[in-house]
């Protein structure tokens, strides 16, 4: 499994808008641009963020982009959903039959699948448990935030 470079794109996203000032905004290009990533790709993402109702979209020529819940209501999980879908991150093959040459229904449910269940649950579970509440207070406890401050200054609409 490999989680897309826009799922981290996505968190960062977020987490520069949770330090605009109150009726402030973004746009996208400003952030593709801070983030040193692809202008069309951070698009994409957060087209995905707006539809999930995790940021604000404000249209118009002067428009941009906001937080639209609390950093303590978006975890991991919520952010991967937007980004990577509701899918499931292993989808069976049913390869059990093939591999005993076996029919289908007198087979016990498959140990792979069942460990990979178990593999996705326990990634899920980690997601939801780390807020980005909590990676902004370990970023503001660990790094000097006050060239992002001034530089949101200066491109926040």
């Amino acid at each position: 499994m490999k989680i897309s470079s826009g799922w981290e794109q996505s968190i960062y996203v977020l987490l520069i808008l949770s330090r605009l000032p109150e009726g402030k905004h973004i746009n996208s290009l400003a952030l593709s641009q801070r983030l040193h990533v692809s202008h069309s790709y951070l698009k994409k993402n957060i087209k995905a963020l707006v539809k999930e109702g995790l940021v604000k979209s404000s249209p118009g020529k002067s428009g941009g982009f906001s937080l639209a819940v609390p950093l303590a209501d978006i975890d991991f999980y919520k952010i991967f959903k937007a980004i990577e879908g509701r899918e499931k991150v292993f989808a069976s093959q049913h390869l059990l039959v093939q591999f005993l040459n076996k029919d289908k229904p007198k087979l016990e449910p498959c140990a792979v699948s069942s460990a990979m269940d178990n593999i996705e649950d326990t990634l899920i579970t980690t997601m939801n448990s780390i807020t980005l509440n909590t990676m902004m207070k370990q970023i503001q406890e660990n790094y000097d935030t006050k060239d992002l401050d001034e530089w949101i200054k200066t491109v926040a609409k």
